[in-house]
């Protein structure tokens, strides 16, 4: 089984990629996330902005005390052990019908104190497998772009895009990120083959985007990646009302965003298709760092 990298909002973890991303929600300063395995094991991520030193320590009791008193409702005991590393990390672990291993952290990089546990049966060796799944999350880059981890899709948007929308279900994804006027959407289809039946790449894109790119005079031509068969769009708004916008950001101070720039391909190794979408200034395109950071398969 292989491993991939799942996960929001910059925060990811390596993970058997037959388990899924199963509850999402917050944003950047605050927010969550669940990844579900097959059998019963499940990771959980929390996280939350700080402003000022942090006390974890207090943070963490008020987590675990917080799962007590859910227990005790339902009649079912629970207690936890907390084992302090240093200031900035703790390790903890719980029991009850089940139990669980974690650790909670402060992120100097990007200001977020984080808590990850990984649940599991009585049964199950879940301290063994947190010993291997907990050290590989990461919660920001090197260089600040963040890394998104999403039903095997893994790519990567520059600092200061922030989720604007999303759609997640297994046969089709979509991430719209905006950054002032500009943005980028990230898209993926699932069962290409099915998805193409009697249409060429072209013939579906251009169909499934008439309306999407009825702003731009745009043009759609074949070229080939790695992966497989794909096309390069390029355009730049053309009616009046993209014109009075464009003059409008200019007034604004803001570089116009009037340019199109688009990849799609079809991966045949994972039977997929993948979008990545630009909308920008003339002097401001990301498209081909995106496209170098997104991953389709392994």
């Amino acid at each position: 089984m292989s491993i991939e990298k799942a996960g929001w909002q910059g925060i990811v973890a390596e993970v058997p990629d037959d388990w899924s991303l199963t509850a999402v929600s917050g944003e950047d300063k605050i927010g969550y996330f669940r990844l579900d395995s097959t059998k019963t094991q499940v990771l959980e991520v929390k996280w939350s902005k700080i402003t000022g030193k942090a006390n974890l320590q207090s943070k963490l009791t008020a987590y675990l005390e917080d799962l007590k008193k859910k227990s005790r409702k339902r009649k079912i005991e629970f207690e936890y052990k907390i084992r302090a590393k240093d200031e900035s990390l703790i390790n903890f672990s719980w029991k009850s019908n089940r139990k669980a291993s974690g650790k909670i952290w402060i992120c100097e990089n990007c200001s977020r104190v984080i808590i990850a546990q990984l649940s599991g049966a009585l049964n199950e060796d879940v301290a063994g497998d947190a010993s291997i799944i907990l050290p590989t999350i990461v919660d920001h880059s090197d260089d600040n772009w963040r890394i998104w981890g999403v039903y095997g899709l893994q790519t990567e948007v520059p600092p200061g895009y922030v989720l604007e929308k999303h759609q997640l279900m297994s046969g089709y994804i979509k991430l719209a990120f905006r950054k002032g006027y500009d943005r980028i959407i990230i898209e993926r289809w699932g069962l290409a083959n099915t998805v193409l039946r009697n249409l060429t790449l072209k013939e579906w894109y251009e169909e499934r985007s008439v309306y999407e790119f009825k702003p731009y005079k745009y043009k759609i031509e074949n070229i080939l990646f790695e992966e497989g068969k794909g096309l390069q769009v390029t355009g730049r708004k053309a009616s009046l009302k993209g014109y009075l916008q464009t003059a409008f950001e200019f007034l604004s101070f803001k570089k116009p965003s009037y340019k199109l720039d688009a990849y799609v391909w079809h991966c045949e190794e994972s039977n997929k298709i993948f979008s990545i979408q630009t909308i920008h200034s003339k002097v401001e395109n990301v498209i081909n760092e995106v496209l170098e950071r997104t991953v389709c398969h392994k």
